[in-house]
């Protein structure tokens, strides 16, 4: 069970045998779930025939090759699609570099340098851990997916990498959403052979019929759907157990009895954080890429149906011959037709198609194709990782683009990377895996507090660069009016605009010096400055004794020759 569920799941406070409960109103819901799925099905594979002919998986289709019938001839979205996913990797979690940085919400706790230090060093564990899992190839799966809509990712504890991620296709899933349209009901159904299942649960779990097979030996020749359901747990007790978790995980074999399941267990977080591009109801699920380029899909593979057929009406038109001799014609390349007499083997008619009409159409049609899959924006953000381009050139060149993609961005930071660094990062901390903080102090200071997610991915760079703009146009106007009015600088904090910028650049933590470190700096930059400008005092007075030492004596000289004035100055009155 270690590899479906976690394995830091608490235990029963004492060993009693689980009581059979009936299961049928959970398995009715489960059914309502997917009967509301299944007015999207013939939708999902209209947008898979025109478009993205190995995305998804229907009424159990297992031969992915079998539901093509030529309909994509021309393959721009699936290509798209494909720019979009690794976009989307590169723009938001990039493997080859920081994607997300751990700070305080309380401004004045992540200002503490022992904070920041210990926050780095547990992102350094993170990003350890999702290098050495299957986060990388699962989350580009995901990015793929998600062009129809929503995609979701299964996150499991793992006693080899520590954390495990799994991807479900389109057609094997159905959703459902909270009041604040939240999802937190996750259904799926998928083909297992009898070896699989007993393997996966037990063979003591299993039903009778399941054992019989595994017993005759036919383990893996029979196959059987089972079902997989995850909601928030509202029976949840007082108590510890996997049943008593927030949210109840339960497995069952199709067709068995309603008080058989193969496992009851549950997740101290939601398992399933689901990625949606756009949402519009509350039912879950979402609108995608291939929602908005289904129309241009459609005339696109239309438009490339007769552009082939005209090019091969020119090439090979219609003939006409003799009914006499017709059976002899020769088409083929450098094919010899006798014909005797004055009859004539010709084109029916002259083949007069515009190619480059439909050509200039087909152009059209691939560029509004691509932009529905922000495929020109993604490979201009692509840049940045390259050195071609900085994230503002980007905001620059990009910035309606930007805008209309920044809802897509936030949606995804804020219902899929958030989930997922907190359920990491939770599994993480109970397997023990963070180092302890031995430090009572910082503990006490840390006690009560919000961890907060930032996101310095170049994406959410380039969604960021507005404000650093910002700051850069009001800094520019303050020095020009500097210029007649010096004392107008006072009004731009210097301090708080570095923080920002640090901050929104995604700058490590170890690099920004906090505010304390800033203002001991400065207090001993002007301590240093007093003592210097002391120890200059005292060396000028060193020079100048010798010459204050040579008048005082010429003076006392020339008041002891009699100068009146001197003796009065120097008290030397009556000497």
């Amino acid at each position: 069970m270690a590899e479906m569920e976690s394995l830091l799941a608490r235990q029963p406070t004492e060993a009693v045998k689980p009581v059979r409960r009936d299961y049928t109103k959970l398995r009715k819901k489960f059914s309502q779930l997917f009967n509301a799925q299944q007015r999207y099905v013939n939708k999902w594979k209209q947008l898979r025939d025109y478009q993205l002919p190995f995305i998804g998986q229907f009424d159990g289709e297992e031969d992915q090759s079998e539901p093509y019938n030529g309909k994509i001839l021309n393959p721009v979205a699936w290509e798209s699609c494909q720019i979009f996913a690794s976009g989307v990797m590169s723009g938001l979690t990039p493997p080859s570099r920081k994607w997300f940085k751990l700070t305080m919400e309380n401004i004045d706790v992540a200002a503490n340098s022992q904070v920041a230090e210990l926050l780095d060093e547990r992102e350094e564990i993170l990003y350890a851990v999702l290098a050495k899992s299957n986060f990388y190839s699962v989350v580009h799966q995901v990015y793929m997916e998600l062009t129809m809509g929503q995609a979701p990712m299964g996150i499991f504890a793992d006693s080899e990498s520590g954390v495990r991620f799994t991807s479900y296709p389109i057609g094997t899933y159905a959703i459902s959403t909270n009041s604040k349209e939240i999802v937190n009901i996750f259904g799926r159904k998928y083909k297992m052979t009898v070896d699989q299942i007993v393997e996966q649960f037990g063979y003591e779990n299993c039903p009778d019929n399941i054992k019989n097979i595994y017993d005759n030996g036919n383990s893996l020749q029979q196959s059987f759907i089972v079902n997989w359901f995850v909601e928030p747990n509202k029976d949840r007790k007082d108590k510890l157990g996997r049943r008593n978790m927030p949210y109840s995980s339960i497995y069952w074999v199709e067709g068995s009895n309603s008080d058989e399941v193969l496992y009851h267990g549950g997740f101290e977080e939601w398992p399933i954080p689901i990625a949606r591009h756009t949402s519009m109801d509350l039912n879950g699920y979402g609108k995608g890429a291939a929602w908005f380029a289904q129309p241009d899909s459609q005339m696109l593979q239309k438009l490339e149906f007769d552009y082939l057929t005209a090019v091969e009406l020119s090439v090979k038109p219609p003939m006409q011959a003799p009914s006499d001799v017709i059976s002899t014609v020769n088409l083929y390349p450098g094919g010899i037709t006798e014909i005797e007499g004055q009859h004539k083997v010709e084109p029916m008619f002259a083949v007069q198609s515009n190619l480059q009409d439909i050509q200039n159409k087909i152009a059209v049609t691939e560029d509004s194709i691509k932009r529905a899959y922000s495929a020109d924006l993604f490979l201009m953000l692509d840049q940045i990782d390259k050195g071609q381009m900085t994230a503002r050139e980007v905001m620059e060149r990009t910035q309606e683009k930007l805008q209309q993609l920044g809802p897509v961005v936030e949606r995804l930071l804020s219902e899929f990377l958030n989930p997922i660094i907190e359920r990491v990062y939770s599994v993480l901390d109970r397997a023990g895996v963070f180092p302890p903080v031995d430090d009572e102090e910082l503990l006490d200071q840390l006690n009560g507090q919000e961890v907060k997610i930032e996101y310095i991915s170049p994406l959410a760079q380039a969604q960021k660069m507005s404000s650093l703009v910002n700051i850069e146009q009001y800094f520019a106007f303050i020095m020009s009016l500097a210029q007649a009015n010096p004392n107008i600088v006072n009004k731009f904090n210097f301090e708080e605009a570095a923080n920002t910028y640090g901050v929104n650049l995604g700058v490590p933590a170890k690099i920004i010096r906090s505010d304390d470190e800033y203002q001991e700096i400065l207090a001993q930059q002007a301590q240093a400055q007093a003592e210097q400008e002391q120890q200059m005092q005292l060396i000028q007075a060193a020079q100048l004794a010798p010459q204050m030492a040579s008048a005082a004596k010429q003076a006392t000289d020339a008041a002891n020759d009699g100068n009146p004035a001197l003796q009065q100055w120097l008290g030397m009155d009556g000497v």
